[in-house]
């Protein structure tokens, strides 16, 4: 199945497990590590300054779940999050800003925020990269690069599909270079998050102690639009209409 390129990485959702909901129902009685029993106890945990209590109820915030909808706190307290090193918080801002939620939409800063979530193993963000490189959203169109993303988010846990598609087209063009390269790339990628945090490669964290990627970082490329026949992956058993795409975010407990 394809799908063509120049829509955005919006609207591409997986099937969500049934626990992949924020749930607030504590295990363990209320009060204990990550738990929460009811929204007044997790808004405790967000006054003692515990950070993954400022990424759920930033969660919540946003979809107005347990709490009315206030996007621009919601954001803030997921800014606090990524800060303090919380991956899928950094996941949550990179949709944001590809979607314009609360903020103006910046394509280029929105994989800055995805490439922290990768370095917090959150595995849609790899699959964003990947396609964001091979659409040429927010950074230079790169299949090599692109590929080498959707690799790891196979290796990740995401569905496969998205790689087998891209070397397949890059086969039919006869460019074995490229999948070649995207093979040596994606171990370089590994490494090279390794060496970072979450919050070292947050967009205007500072560089002291962060890796020095061996590519230019997405926001150091001005955005190419995408030509239209050019296709994307997408995971088996989607629609295949030309619909705009989201993806999900990972599965986000207050105990996760």
């Amino acid at each position: 199945m394809v799908l063509m390129l120049g829509v955005s990485t919006e609207g591409f959702s997986r099937p969500e497990p049934a626990d992949s909901r924020p749930q607030l129902l504590s295990t363990t009685g209320g009060g204990g590590g990550n738990s929460w029993s009811d929204i007044k106890e997790l808004e405790a945990a967000v006054a003692k300054g515990n950070p993954r209590a400022w990424a759920s109820l930033g969660e919540f915030k946003l979809r107005g779940e347990y709490t009315p909808q206030d996007i621009p706190g919601g954001l803030v307290l997921l800014e606090k999050a990524a800060r303090a090193g919380i991956a899928t918080a950094a996941f949550s801002l990179g949709k944001a800003y590809s979607e314009g939620t609360g903020v103006e939409r910046d394509q280029a800063k929105a994989l800055d925020y995805f490439r922290a979530a990768a370095a917090g193993k959150v595995p849609e963000a790899f699959y964003n990269l990947g396609a964001s490189y091979a659409s040429g959203r927010g950074a230079r169109r790169d299949y090599a690069e692109g590929l080498a993303w959707l690799i790891l988010a196979t290796k990740s846990g995401v569905d496969g599909q998205g790689e087998t598609l891209l070397r397949e087209r890059l086969t039919k063009l006869k460019r074995a270079d490229l999948i070649a390269k995207a093979e040596k790339r994606a171990p370089e990628i590994e490494a090279e998050l390794a060496q970072g945090s979450v919050e070292k490669f947050l967009p205007g964290a500072k560089p002291t102690g962060a890796p020095t990627p061996t590519r230019a970082r997405p926001s150091m490329a001005p955005p190419v639009q995408p030509k239209s026949d050019t296709i994307i992956p997408v995971p088996l058993g989607q629609d295949t209409t030309p619909t705009p795409i989201r993806i999900t975010p990972p599965p986000f407990s207050s105990g996760g």
